[in-house]
């Protein structure tokens, strides 16, 4: 079968990496092509098809050696994309939850108490720095910094499993904090009240819940 050395190999290392679907194809593919021009040099020099392919995987190297390089980059794109999914949920929310006030209107005020402000401020302050932090694994993962200039402590595998819990955190932080502003608002009987638990659940807890695939996926690239 044509190809068979190299069909062999790039089966094995596919099955090694996890990861964007789309960068990890790109990465067979140009791999694919490394070794097929290097097959093809091999059969100029006079080697038979099957010798060439051998000697060019041979060259590649064991997928056992070549597979972290590739995982690597496939984590930090894993990491990059779950920081910026994270940016995206916490940064609509308020622009969200403001438009509903506009259309609908917030309802009729009760009393309200202490608690609201608190939770409030909590969501505010905390989705501020959630956004921070985000963003700045994003750039890192980004960045693709040189093993050289990386510390231990900012290594690819930590970067990735940084974002990876990250997203957790996030998950689990904000759909408690979601509906503790809704069970605590002064208003009552609309969206932004107790009884609008369901919009809680469809704008809140739906994005958070992709956030949380989005996270499992990146801890599974590490």
């Amino acid at each position: 079968m044509e190809d068979r050395h190299i069909d062999r190999h790039m089966a094995e290392l596919g099955r090694s990496l996890r990861g964007p679907r789309r960068l990890r194809a790109d990465l067979l593919a140009e791999a694919r092509g490394g070794l097929e021009d290097a097959a093809a040099a091999y059969r100029e020099a006079g080697l038979d098809r099957e010798d060439a392919e051998r000697r060019a995987v041979a060259d590649f190297g064991p997928v056992r050696l070549i597979a972290p390089g590739y995982q690597s980059e496939l984590g930090l794109a894993e990491g990059r994309r779950t920081a910026l999914l994270i940016c995206a949920v916490l940064t609509a929310q308020p622009v969200a939850w403001w438009l509903l006030d506009r259309l609908f209107g917030a309802g009729p005020s009760g009393p309200g108490g202490p608690v609201f402000p608190l939770v409030d401020a909590l969501a505010r302050w905390s989705g501020t720095a959630a956004v921070a932090l985000a963003l700045a694994v994003a750039c890192a993962a980004g960045a693709g910094l040189p093993r050289r200039l990386t510390p231990p402590r900012l290594s690819p595998r930590r970067l990735v499993r940084t974002a990876g819990v990250l997203a957790f955190a996030v998950c689990g932080f904000f759909a408690v904090l979601g509906v503790l502003m809704t069970l605590t608002s002064p208003a009552t009987g609309a969206l932004l009240g107790p009884t609008g638990l369901p919009g809680t659940l469809l704008l809140l807890h739906l994005p958070l819940a992709a956030v949380a695939l989005a996270g499992r996926r990146c801890l599974a690239a590490v």
